[in-house]
Formats: structure tokens, C-alpha cells, sequence
């Protein structure tokens, strides 16, 4: 699933395809992708306007239009850009297709249909009633410890909560927690305010370091659960260890029972 390292990528290459051009057309092939919005909205909206900049809250893209608010994107499992230009033998499938006034297309594609399509009327305030936290890369680390340390749910669970803090999923939490050395069924407010910091530190690190990389797992390799997700692994901190896998707040979860110590 795309998390925020991808989603930031997604951004960069919709900066450099698709700014400041005149969109002629609009089609949208997967009206049960709208969220909160008439397909209507999408389009009334879209045509005849221009994307003039983009922003990223979290898992959230959006595209914001030189008049009336902004397309609304979030990528599921499976959603991507594809920015192309149109000749008679091709054949793209979109869930979303934006054609440009000078021939080129942007297509967001998503093959199981998981993600979202809307549009807002503004973007601060969608962010604000559907009560999403801080940005993952944005929140401060005071922050982060007040917001987490109330919660009385597994670490895991509220790392990847988005009303808690934005942008971090499943395989970017259970590296985290692994640099960080904390079990992630540790309960998040049993955890002192010192451990707290240091899985913040960790989540900015690991997450700046994906954003660096454009999100490539080829150049991540040093995070070990980025790359090996599974289970009766050798744990390769020399702490003799080997990986296990269990369901937490029904997401998977892996992580080292050796040297990630578990407080409840």
C-alpha cells in the first residue's frame, strides 16, 4: 500500500507532468471511488481549469485548481500516476483520466479500486472535519508524544491511526518500531515520553530517507523490514533472534520478540 514516501513521489511526478496546462476533458470510470463528492463536482470542476500546485497531507493528494478548490486523490493499494501521450494503438485504463488541451493525459490508474476520488472545496478545512493528525513529516516531536501518549491501544495501532498522525502504514510502522526496539503490541501509553522520542526520531528518519530515495525499496535496503517481510528470519542486529508475524488490530505486524521488547 502507498504511504507517505510514495504518495510524496506520486506528488514530484505530478509536479513535472501535469502544472499550469489547460484541461479539456474529464472522464471517470469508477464512480464507487467518489468520496464524499458527485461525480458532478469532479467534473464541472476539473474542465476548463488548471492545476496550478499540489499538496500532500499524510496518504492525501491534492491537486489545487487556478479557481474552485481541488481534485482530491487517496491511492489505496494499488493507485498510481501514468502522464502519456495518445496515439490510436493505445489503450490506458484509468479510474480517472484528465485530458490536456495540448494531447497528453494524465491517468490516475488503480486496478482494485481502493482508493479515493473527490473534490474539495477547500483543503484545510476537509482536513480539519475528517479529523486527520499532523502530517507524519510535520508534526513536532512534543506533539507526537502528547497525541500518542494518550492512547491505551497497541503502538502499532496508533502509529498507523491517521487521526492520530498522517502518513505512516504498515510496513513503514513496523520498521520504526524496529529501529526504535519496542515490541508493537506495547501499549502506547504505558511507554515513557524518552521512548516515545525515540520512535519519533526513528519515523523522521526512516520517512525523510524513503522521500530521498523517491521511494524506491532498491535503495532502502538497510531497513530490514522495508524489504523482508517475513516470518522465522534471522534478526540481523546479532541479538540471535529470529522474525515473527502476528495479526495486531487486524493488520499484520512483523518484529523481532529478541531484542523489541514488549510493555504493557
Amino acid at each position: 500500500m502507498p504511504e507517505l514516501p510514495e504518495v510524496e513521489s506520486f506528488k514530484r511526478y505530478f509536479d513535472k507532468t501535469s502544472l499550469h496546462q489547460k484541461i479539456k476533458k474529464v472522464r471517470l470510470s469508477a464512480p464507487d471511488m467518489l468520496f464524499y463528492t458527485q461525480e458532478k463536482d469532479v467534473l464541472d470542476n476539473l474542465e476548463g481549469n488548471i492545476f496550478v500546485e499540489t499538496r500532500r497531507h499524510g496518504k492525501f493528494f491534492f491537486a489545487l485548481l487556478k479557481k474552485n478548490g481541488a481534485l482530491l486523490l487517496h491511492f489505496g493499494m494499488t493507485g498510481k500516476f501514468l502522464y502519456y501521450t495518445p496515439d490510436k494503438k493505445s489503450h490506458r485504463s484509468f479510474a480517472l483520466l484528465v485530458e490536456f488541451e495540448n494531447g497528453n493525459c494524465l491517468a490516475f490508474q488503480d486496478s482494485r479500486r481502493l482508493g479515493m476520488i473527490g473534490w474539495v472545496r477547500d483543503v484545510d478545512e476537509f482536513i480539519q472535519r475528517q479529523g486527520y493528525g499532523a502530517d507524519a513529516l510535520k508534526i513536532s516531536e512534543k506533539d507526537f508524544v502528547a497525541v500518542v501518549h494518550k492512547r491505551k491501544t497497541a503502538i502499532k495501532t496508533v502509529l498507523m491511526n491517521q487521526r492520530v498522525v498522517a502518513g505512516v502504514g504498515n510496513e513503514f510502522s513496523d520498521e520504526i518500531l524496529f529501529q526504535a526496539r519496542i515490541h508493537p503490541e506495547s501499549t502506547a501509553n504505558v511507554l515513557t515520553a524518552a521512548q516515545l522520542k525515540t520512535i519519533y526520531g526513528h519515523m523522521k528518519t526512516i520517512l525523510k530517507e524513503a522521500v530521498k530515495q523517491n521511494a524506491d525499496r532498491d535503495k532502502l535496503r538497510q531497513y530490514f523490514f522495508l524489504e523482508n517481510r517475513r516470518a522465522d528470519l534471522k534478526c540481523p542486529e546479532g541479538c540471535r533472534g529470529f522474525t515473527e508475524f502476528k495479526t495486531i488490530g487486524g493488520r499484520s505486524a512483523y518484529f523481532c520478540p529478541s531484542c523489541q521488547k514488549r510493555y504493557a
